[in-house]
């Protein structure tokens, strides 16, 4: 997908240690690592200038996911968000594209502009 232009960042509620671990795991470099309660200290501003260089947003809440979302946003990017619970559908709904799993919660699947009936990425690079 880097090829393409893609950049796949990472945003969760979970420990980024756990999270680095995981992208060690899947080859994904890690660029930077910005947390929630670093995200709270912010303007929107400040988190539009670090949000270019980041890769990991880990232990925020669900309002910060969409202040990511919407810093790319402004920052000029066209944003994908994969998301499966409840607390997602803000988010999926501020994305350029929302997209969601066919096994998510019912609201996440409302609030998404695609269902993957796959666990398959590649069916969207396609």
């Amino acid at each position: 997908m880097a090829e393409d232009r893609v950049a796949v960042k990472i945003i969760t509620g979970d420990n980024e240690l756990v999270t680095q671990h995981l992208c060690a795991q899947l080859g994904l470099p890690v660029s930077g690592v910005l947390t929630g309660s670093a995200i709270q200290q912010m303007d929107d501003q400040a988190l539009a200038a670090r949000v270019e260089h980041v890769n990991l947003f880990c232990r925020v809440a669900p309002a910060q996911k969409n202040r990511i979302i919407l810093a790319l946003k402004r920052r000029g990017h066209v944003v994908g968000y994969l998301g499966d619970g409840i607390n997602d559908a803000p988010s999926l709904h501020s994305a350029d594209v929302g997209i969601s799993v066919d096994s998510a919660v019912d609201v996440a699947k409302a609030a998404a502009d695609m269902i993957l009936l796959e666990s398959n990425l590649n069916v969207l690079h396609a």
